[in-house]
């Protein structure tokens, strides 16, 4: 019998500032930034040369790192997928099995039609269609065998679900940026609805280029005439010279399961997810709308019977744009009125830059790391706060609080509005 009660119990993560929680979560309390230089993009034409990039990680090293800890049928199929995939996919596989392994479900005799995947992304395999177009029109004949397959980002989903062997479902789903938010309401739904025990919400890492950036540097959408030569300073939600947000590589893995289920089991428990709310601004363009904003934080306070009183932190959005980081802050303050000044609002972009499509699930997993310790980390780089910012944003310095419950904002270009609301966990 399934509960109503839907809970964390495996978290995955993989960003420059490493490749496991512990790992990530103590780099931004030491207000490490990952951003630098790209240096595997030819930046030769575009005017933004910064951005956030994983250090050469080797991913067969990290796929032996699975030897004897994995069932050997396992591996077996995750080396399988390996010979047919993209660097991209073969991540994402990696993050999975992580997060798998993490939540104790490889040792289990799990029915795989009750598990699934539901991976948040899109344009995955874009930098892999240009090298391959770029490649047809030298030679049409040389182009990847398989290029038919890895062209399409659902062999994201497709290649996670064949090495956990996830046989309920598995299929991809897209918002933007507020796709992480996105994917988990998916999730829920598969297990409230569907009856899935228990659901791998995978959200795989950008495929950056050269075009694709330069095209958001056009939409005066990411900083390029500021911090060229101080990339860590770059990232400034709430600074009053913030001038853009910084892409960057980076994505994680939420295993969510019915909370009866992981009971039962004995399982690590990180956190309960209450619910989800997404909603649209019915506009195609990417500026922040206070309605639809303050609207989606409303509804998932309602849908989960949560009162604003009860909510102690914020995971803002917060990209280190002009206008978005202010109607943030605005559409907090409309909904929670004179308790907005109690909570504590941070913004992990400040450190980890902007991870696109992986960045609601790679900031609820910091998120949910930094409600456990009881310990949050300071949005950086505020060297002349905005005076239209008045509530609290960790300006100045790391902020120790007992959080029972936070609120993940996630807002896509595109209008697409989202947020997700998380509680400590309690039998």
């Amino acid at each position: 019998m399934l509960s109503d009660r839907i809970v964390i119990t495996g978290i995955a993560i993989n960003t420059p500032l490493g490749d496991t929680l512990d790992n990530v979560g103590n780099h931004l309390l030491a207000g490490k930034s990952a951003i630098g230089y790209w240096d595997r993009i030819d930046t030769s034409k575009i005017y933004s040369k910064i951005g956030g990039q994983l250090p050469d990680y080797c991913v067969e090293d990290k796929l032996r790192s699975f030897d004897g800890r994995v069932p050997d049928s396992v591996l077996a199929q995750a080396e399988r997928v390996f010979k047919q995939t993209t660097k991209g996919v073969q991540l994402s596989v990696l993050m999975a099995m992580d997060a798998w392994l993490d939540a104790g479900l490889f040792e289990l005799p799990l029915d795989p039609y009750k598990s699934g995947v539901i991976c948040g992304g899109h344009n995955l395999s874009d930098k892999y269609l240009l090298d391959q177009q770029a490649i047809f029109l030298d030679e049409p004949e040389f182009i990847d065998a398989f290029s038919g397959l890895n062209s399409l980002d659902t062999d994201h989903s497709s290649s996670v679900a064949q090495v956990l062997n996830a046989k309920g479902l598995a299929y991809l789903i897209g918002g933007t940026c507020a796709t992480g938010n996105v994917a988990m309401q998916a999730a829920i739904n598969a297990i409230k609805v569907d009856n899935k025990q228990v659901v791998a919400v995978v959200c795989p890492m950008a495929s950056f280029h050269p075009m694709m950036l330069h095209s958001l540097t056009i939409l005066e959408a990411i900083c390029y005439g500021q911090y060229q030569d101080t990339p860590t300073k770059a990232s400034r939600p709430y600074d009053v010279n913030r001038s853009g947000f910084l892409p960057c590589e980076g994505g994680a893995v939420l295993i969510l399961e019915d909370a009866e289920c992981a009971k039962r089991r004995g399982a690590k428990i990180y956190a309960e997810l209450l619910g989800v709310s997404v909603n649209s601004d019915a506009n195609h363009l990417g500026d922040p709308s206070h309605e639809g904003q303050v609207q989606v934080i409303q509804d998932v306070l309602t849908k989960c019977h949560i009162a604003k009183e009860q909510v102690d932190y914020v995971c803002a959005h917060a990209t280190s744009t002009k206008l978005g980081d202010i109607v943030e802050l605005r559409s907090i303050r409309k909904v929670f009125g004179s308790h907005a000044e109690k909570l504590i609002i941070n913004a992990p972009k400040s450190l980890l830059g902007h991870t696109m499509w992986a960045s609601g699930v790679v900031e609820a997993a910091v998120a949910i790391w930094q409600m456990r310790r009881g310990e949050f980390h300071q949005s950086h780089n505020i060297e002349t706060l905005d005076p239209a910012v008045d509530l609290n944003v960790c300006a100045d310095g790391n902020v120790n609080k007992d959080v029972e419950i936070f609120i993940n904002n996630s807002f896509g270009m595109g209008g697409i509005n989202s947020a997700s609301l998380f509680r400590r966990y309690h039998v």
